[in-house]
């Protein structure tokens, strides 16, 4: 697909995982396309697989808002996702997990992602304000 596909990144980084066991894969991904496939990190976990995860959460879908404001519509309902605990979601599949609210808490929080042994998640909370991702043609 020209512009990805929401969903699509945490199952193909199980799936990189499980080919290569032997090096650890890092997911990057929004709050959004993560909850198309977080059951990903249930089958991470129970094979035990090497595999951080770094969820951006902008308590929504980024992207569809700033698209939406491109096309000029207005009120586009089920593009907000407030209140998903993700670091209590990954805990409670199996998975070590740690919230980042300040840019002072990134490194070491990646540090504890990157050495532990098994999938970790690290959730980064981020401004929900809408930049402008698309831009008419003019």
């Amino acid at each position: 697909m020209a512009s990805g596909g929401l969903g699509y990144g945490l199952p193909a980084a199980v799936g990189i995982s499980l080919g290569r066991p032997d090096i650890r894969t890092v997911c990057l991904i929004g709050d959004g396309s993560a909850m198309y496939s977080i059951q990903a990190l249930w089958t991470a976990a129970q094979r035990k697989l090497p595999l951080t995860v770094v969820v951006i959460n902008n308590a929504g879908y980024g992207a569809m808002r700033s698209f939406s404001q491109v096309m000029q519509v207005r009120n586009v309902p089920g593009l907000e996702l407030p209140g998903i605990d993700f670091v209590q979601v990954a805990q409670g599949l199996g998975c070590d997990a740690v919230r980042v609210r300040k840019s002072s808490e990134l490194a070491p929080a990646l540090k504890r992602g990157l050495a532990h042994d098994g999938v970790s998640l690290v959730e980064v909370m981020v401004d929900s304000a809408v930049p402008v991702l698309y831009a008419q043609k003019g």
